[in-house]
C-alpha cells in the first residue's frame, strides 16, 4: 500500500493563517504527528520519553518545512511545534 504524500502552501505571512494551521493540523494528523500539538503535560502519560522527544522533533521539522523562509526566520528560536 502506498502513502499518498500530503503538501500544502507554504505560510509566507500573507496568505491566511487561519486555513493554513488547519490544513497544517490536518497533515500532522495524517503523519500520526498531531499530539505534539497538545497539552505536553499529558504525552508523559501515554509516550515513553524516547517516543516522546522523536514525535516532537518530527512535528517540528513538519512545521518548519511548511512556513517560508522570511516567517521561518521568526520562529527560529521557538522550542517545540506547539509554539510554532
Amino acid at each position: 500500500m502506498s502513502e499518498k504524500k500530503s503538501e500544502i502552501e507554504k505560510f509566507n505571512g500573507s496568505n491566511n493563517f487561519v486555513l493554513w494551521s488547519m490544513k497544517m493540523r490536518a497533515l500532522l494528523t495524517t503523519q500520526g504527528l498531531a499530539k505534539a500539538l497538545d497539552d505536553k503535560d499529558e504525552l508523559p502519560i501515554i509516550m515513553k520519553a524516547s517516543e516522546r522527544v522523536e514525535l516532537m522533533e518530527k512535528a517540528k521539522s513538519t512545521i518548519m518545512l511548511n512556513l517560508s523562509d522570511e516567517v521561518l526566520i521568526e520562529v527560529v528560536e521557538e522550542k517545540d511545534a506547539a509554539a510554532l
